[in-house]
């Protein structure tokens, strides 16, 4: 005998396929609800969007020259000083690629190029400067949330101040280039870090 033939098993497995439709649709009515009521917002999907854009291959700049750098303050209490390569800043695909370059008060310098996402407020390390004047890939170059608590500081004053408008790219390399030459940071409440 099959379970169509018998009505009360007929009955027992349209009440189980019933409570499984409804399990089923539940998160996706928890979702539109809270979706509807500013819960959940579209920017969870620009996040997810911005993480899956295709990125340009990795072409290193030549090493930075000491002369061209240009400096930029990075806050009362940095032990450090920070400049980035003018020559090196490039923008493509919602990334801004630049040598940034950190001279302890000794005199010691540690140089990276990096690339940093406004949309996601992210920042990569795809090589590092060596001290015969070339660079090392990075073993790491996994993106990382930009916090002004960690040692991403520098990043996080460069996205802020000088590359992003909020969680967009703030225009083109040159723009960014004067920004930091002139000392004109982007004026307003644009913190989004964490």
């Amino acid at each position: 005998m099959d379970n169509f033939s018998d009505p009360a098993r007929h009955a027992t497995l349209l009440r189980g396929l019933s409570r499984l439709a409804v399990l089923l649709l539940i998160p996706v009515a928890i979702s539109a609800h809270a979706r509807g009521f500013g819960l959940l917002d579209d920017e969870e999907e620009d996040l997810k969007s911005a993480k899956e854009v295709v990125e340009a291959p990795v072409k290193l700049p030549p090493f930075p020259v000491k002369d061209k750098l240009l400096p930029f303050p990075a806050g009362p209490v940095a032990t450090q000083s920070f400049a980035v390569d003018p020559g090196s800043l490039t923008v493509d695909s919602g990334e801004i690629r630049y040598t940034l370059v950190a001279t302890s008060s000794s005199g010691a310098q540690s140089i990276s190029y990096e690339g940093l996402r406004c949309a996601t407020f992210e920042v990569r390390r795809y090589a590092f400067g060596r001290k015969d004047g070339t660079f090392a890939p990075s073993q790491d170059g996994r993106w990382r949330p930009i916090s002004f608590l960690s040692a991403n500081r520098p990043q996080a004053i460069l996205a802020q101040d000088y590359f992003c408008q909020e969680r967009t790219v703030a225009g083109k390399s040159e723009q960014m280039l004067d920004r930091i030459r002139y000392k004109r940071p982007i004026i307003g409440d644009n913190y989004i870090g964490n």
